[in-house]
């Protein structure tokens, strides 16, 4: 671990801008709309085969082929960041928006999610994005509690011995995406971006395990490595360790730089996964709608 932080330099600390080809052009209230929305249902995506979806030239997976097929959604006039057209979503529709190689894991589900997404911004925040947003009275913290309290899907905890953890991954996903997007600004002019915890997926894991800083036991890392599925339980524990390895990573690099915080960290292990030259053992598979 320290021999990881000590290798980090003064420029890996930047935060991602989100302004890939996937993402919407426009610095407004519907890409404000629009990140809370794919965000709600940014989960799960590994497979075989895997889903990719086809998008202006390229082939995109992962959470970047979710982005890409709302964004293919919303030129095609689909009204996706509509409460009411939410609220109405059917399968056909739903299918029509994700279409790619083979059908999304968890169709069904987050069918479920968009739909109940639109009726309760319809009910409790007078059927607008912006309202959510606007109802966090500019604090980081505060919007990740109101996604967790409003929206199930953001409702990200687990039990360990009797004690309630939250890891709540997407909903601090959503937010920090915001202020980076925003550069801190407008709809990303949030506070409080600095107590975050690592957004535990299981992605970071398998960087954090490549480099040493996590151990599995023989029985645990077998079963990773022969792509055995896990049950949420095993999956949150390896979460759990992730958030714990990165509180002691963060510690170690505010040592060195005062302004390092966990979106700093996040990205600098979740880049190291998209590199195309790097040979990582496989990730953890556990099917969850939380990450």
């Amino acid at each position: 671990m320290e021999a990881f932080a000590s290798s980090v330099r003064s420029e890996d600390l930047r935060l991602p801008g989100w302004r890939e080809p996937v993402f919407p052009e426009q610095d407004n209230e519907r890409t404000a709309s629009f990140l809370l929305v794919a965000n709600a249902v940014n989960f799960s995506f590994w497979g075989s085969p895997k889903w990719t979806v086809s998008y202006k030239g390229s082939r995109y997976d992962g959470s970047f082929g979710l982005f890409a097929a709302f964004s293919r959604a919303v030129q095609e006039g689909i009204p996706l960041l509509d409460t009411q057209f939410l609220t109405h979503l059917s399968a056909d529709q739903l299918a029509h928006i994700l279409r790619g190689n083979v059908q999304i894991p968890l169709f069904q589900e987050r069918l479920e999610i968009l739909s109940e997404m639109g009726r309760i911004v319809e009910a409790r925040f007078e059927g607008s994005f912006a309202n959510v947003l606007k109802s966090a009275h500019g604090s980081a913290v505060d919007l990740v509690a109101l996604l967790g309290s409003n929206f199930p899907t953001f409702h990200d905890i687990a039990i360990f011995d009797g004690q309630t953890v939250a890891f709540n991954k997407r909903a601090q996903l959503a937010t920090a995406m915001l202020y980076a997007r925003f550069g801190g600004k407008s709809f990303g002019d949030l506070s409080g971006i600095g107590s975050f915890t690592l957004f535990a997926d299981y992605k970071l894991p398998q960087v954090l395990r490549h480099v040493g800083i996590l151990n599995y036991d023989q029985s645990l890392g077998d079963k990773i490595d022969a792509l055995c599925e896990l049950t949420v339980e095993e999956g949150d524990y390896i979460r759990l360790a992730t958030l714990c390895a990165g509180n002691d990573l963060l510690n170690l690099l505010r040592a060195r730089f005062s302004r390092a915080n966990a979106l700093h960290l996040d990205s600098l292990l979740w880049l190291s996964t998209q590199s195309p030259g790097e040979r990582m053992r496989p990730y953890h598979r556990t099917r969850s709608i939380f990450y």
